[in-house]
């Protein structure tokens, strides 16, 4: 859901998502599915694709959800950049993960997701 909300939030920056540990072959989940088209009126459904080194050297931003995340992000990679979207928006603590829950649940998270994103001022001058 963040890929898809950075993305509809700011032209000329270009998020992409990519997972830590992710199941070879998963997709997006129905409920993501669900509120991304409630949303924005689509959802590509994409397979979850693992971080690689690559993608951490090119990334001038890597934006985690937890903070578990960044320090995982850093450890494996010594990369500086990493923030947690909380951080970003000038925040504190982790973004809940709604895998597995209610589309209640998926639709709270959208909502902060979005409510954090549009927070970041270091995109500012990106906004659509």
């Amino acid at each position: 859901m963040a890929e898809v909300i950075f993305n509809e939030t700011y032209k000329n920056a270009h998020a992409e998502s990519r997972g830590l540990f992710v199941q070879r072959g998963s997709k997006m989940t129905h409920n993501t599915k669900e509120i991304l088209n409630r949303e924005y009126g689509y959802a590509k459904n994409r397979e979850a694709e693992q971080v690689r080194e690559t993608d951490v050297v090119n990334a001038e931003y890597i934006i985690t959800m937890t903070d578990a995340q960044k320090n995982e992000i850093t450890r494996q990679y010594g990369h500086e950049r990493v923030y947690t979207l909380r951080e970003l928006a000038g925040e504190t603590g982790d973004v809940d993960d709604p895998y597995g829950k209610d589309i209640e649940t998926y639709a709270d998270a959208f909502s902060e997701i979005r409510r954090l994103i549009q927070k970041i001022d270091n995109f500012e001058k990106y906004r659509r």
